[in-house]
């Protein structure tokens, strides 16, 4: 049966005026993102560094210029204290309840990985987490937030075996997903120049005392020991260190806790400790994007110093809204990831240019330092990992 004319056009203008299904957590005003992080426990500061003083930085920045195509951002965070069964509570609250439209910044890897299933699975991109284990790498809806780890141990043995020609390596690690994530990766790169760790001792999350893994370290005698700790058990083992005069061996530390403030915690006992640092000095560079960040930092946290946990927010938020931005007005899950792959060369002003490719690694680059009177020095230049 023909409709009357009058009656197909009526239906076609219903058709046109009725509004498109809209993504879970965008709206015409906003866009909801939020993550579980550490505001207690070992990592409350990082954790609150990189969401409260860098995340909420940046989109201060972006919601007084206007939002993203009209849309001012929102975050919703919850505290885990570093446990991934709270983690995940968190973040099914975050997604079931606050209907946030993606996870940003969550810190730690344990946390991280105890999410992952459940993201994956509910299509909700988890973006720019805070750790570093390859477990991310190649999910449809994840991208990393850092160096990988194994791409970190490939750039750090590579220097120390190549250039500083160090031949015996031990590790001090935590015994969980980021320790463990870690050590594999040292043994198989160590296999590459035909070497082995001479010892590993673990430590278990929450433990902070290590001296009886730093006795059975010096032992063995050799002659760069990894840290692969939070910053409480980190501080404690160089200490220790200190306190019964072990000099014979470098302390590096991992990736992730390269930073001022957590071997601050060891005082003069962090003198020397060399390590891979992913993000440029955040009080003393002077590229002006850098700049840009201390000012933002200034005009809206003026009592907060300056670091790099902060900056690793600020920049999550400030690659987000790249992704946002390039996936137009029609903001969707999907159309977020599609955008994101499509970044190439992006010259940023605070990383080397970025390439995001279908294994969504956003980094892939360090910078080899040493901490003297409580700073870092500058000892390389960017080192890669392909």
């Amino acid at each position: 049966m023909r409709l009357p004319t009058v009656g197909l056009l009526a239906l076609m203008m219903l058709a046109v005026a009725a509004p498109a299904v809209a993504e879970q957590g965008v709206s015409d005003t906003e866009i909801v993102l939020g993550c579980s992080n550490s505001f207690s426990g070992p990592l409350a500061f990082t954790g609150e560094q990189a969401t409260k003083f860098g995340v909420d930085l940046y989109f201060k920045v972006v919601n007084d210029g206007g939002g993203i195509y009209g849309r001012k951002v929102r975050t919703v965070y919850y505290d885990d204290g570093y446990k991934p069964q709270e983690a995940v509570a968190n973040t099914r609250k975050l997604v079931e309840q606050d209907g946030i439209f993606a996870v940003i910044a969550p810190q730690g890897t344990p946390p991280v990985v105890a999410t992952l299933d459940y993201l994956e699975t509910n299509k909700v991109p988890l973006l720019f987490p805070f750790q570093g284990s390859p477990i991310v790498r190649g999910h449809k809806y994840v991208f990393s937030g850092m160096t990988l780890y194994d791409r970190q141990s490939r750039m750090m043995i590579d220097y120390l075996v190549g250039q500083r020609k160090y031949r015996t390596f031990a590790a001090l690690y935590q015994d969980d997903e980021y320790g463990k994530a870690f050590l594999g990766a040292f043994e198989k790169d160590l296999g590459r120049h035909k070497l082995k760790l001479v010892a590993a001792e673990p430590v278990k999350r929450g433990v902070n005392d290590v001296s009886a893994q730093i006795a059975k370290l010096q032992a063995a005698r050799p002659q760069v020991t990894f840290l692969v700790l939070t910053p409480p058990a980190g501080a404690q083992a160089l200490k220790e260190r200190q306190k019964i005069g072990w000099t014979e061996t470098l302390m590096v530390s991992s990736g992730p806790l390269t930073d001022e403030r957590y071997l601050a915690l060891a005082a003069e006992a962090a003198e020397g400790v060399e390590g891979l640092s992913l993000w440029p000095d955040p009080v003393a560079s002077e590229l002006p994007a850098m700049k840009t960040f201390r000012d933002a930092m200034q005009k809206y946290f003026a009592k907060n110093e300056p670091n790099r946990y902060a900056l690793s927010g600020y920049f999550a938020a400030l690659l987000f809204s790249e992704g946002a931005r390039r996936t137009g007005r029609n903001l969707t899950r999907d159309g977020l990831v599609t955008a994101l792959e499509s970044i190439k060369g992006w010259e940023n002003g605070i990383l080397p240019p970025i390439t995001i490719g279908s294994d969504h690694e956003t980094q892939r680059q360090g910078f080899w330092v040493r901490v003297e009177r409580g700073h870092f020095k500058q000892l390389t230049d960017w080192l890669k990992a392909d």
